[in-house]
């Protein structure tokens, strides 16, 4: 799943996760991204720090603290100049991963592969 305000990026990721065999659920809020999780299987959350309503460190505290949802990994998207970004995985209990925007696609496919298992590729 990708979790991200920003229409541009979530469009440019889905197209480049989605040639690259994975399946792509889009959540534009944290809180859409808790009613996905926990309506169907996800195999990994990439999702940003800062999003309207609920955002991404808040939504991660409620994924890991549910049973359903508490072992699904959650990647936190962060800009790099954040200067909390440093402080995100002792915030979450070193639960997730930290992936500073703007990223290439090779990097967040990278990330995606370090974390998901081949059974969630298409191909």
């Amino acid at each position: 799943m990708l979790a991200d305000d920003d229409p541009v990026l979530l469009d440019s990721a889905t197209e480049v996760l989605t040639q690259e065999g994975f399946r792509v659920v889009v959540a534009t809020d944290g809180q859409r991204a808790l009613q996905e999780a926990l309506g169907r299987r996800v195999d990994l959350i990439v999702m940003d720090v800062s999003m309207p309503q609920v955002g991404g460190v808040e939504a991660c505290h409620c994924l890991k603290a549910m049973p359903k949802t508490a072992k699904i990994p959650v990647v936190l998207m962060v800009a790099k100049k954040d200067p909390g970004a440093k402080a995100l995985a002792e915030r979450t209990h070193g639960s997730v991963r930290v992936l500073r925007k703007p990223f290439s696609d090779e990097e967040l496919i990278s990330t995606v592969r370090q974390v998901v298992k081949p059974r969630s590729l298409i191909r």
